[in-house]
């Protein structure tokens, strides 16, 4: 098997760079071993940066160069589609580790295959490029296209 290893990207200075060989990837695999083509991109300090992030969100005010994001009066923020599989209503909101861009959908644990059913299966405003590419994702690992949250 051809490893593909996860990747990571330093938003404190904007670069991309390697993890050490006994990281832990979003989708719970170590990255040694495991193929992780289908893994998002994570966002966490490099270990030359890390210092400075920590410093940085321990300050009261914005970090240099950020603004903060002012919405006029009269915006409307316009409710977003009910997601299909009723996750809402089965998970508590302490519990909720992340959420869907495209619905209201939640997930009380995050996996690469778990989005890819959601995207599947029960995301009324995904674009169909979206539900395509996560339906041949399942295909590809040998998971049913049908089921889980």
């Amino acid at each position: 098997m051809i490893e593909k290893t996860h990747r990571h990207w330093c938003e404190v200075e904007g670069h991309e760079y390697e993890c050490s060989g006994d990281c832990e990837c979003i989708c719970g695999l170590r990255m040694n071993g495991n193929d992780h083509s289908d893994c998002p991109v994570e966002l966490r300090p490099c270990p030359e940066h890390e210092f400075d992030h920590k410093q940085s969100m321990s300050e009261e005010a914005l970090p240099a160069g950020l603004v903060e994001i002012m919405f006029p009066p009269d915006w409307q923020h316009a409710a977003l589609p009910h997601c299909e599989c009723g996750c809402r209503s089965n998970i508590d909101p302490a519990k909720i580790v992340g959420w869907c861009l495209h619905c209201d959908h939640v997930y009380a644990t995050y996996t690469p295959e778990l989005e890819n059913r959601h995207f599947a299966n029960h995301c009324p405003d995904a674009p169909e490029t979206v539900k395509e590419a996560a339906r041949a994702r399942l295909v590809k690992r040998g998971c049913a296209i049908r089921g889980g949250r």
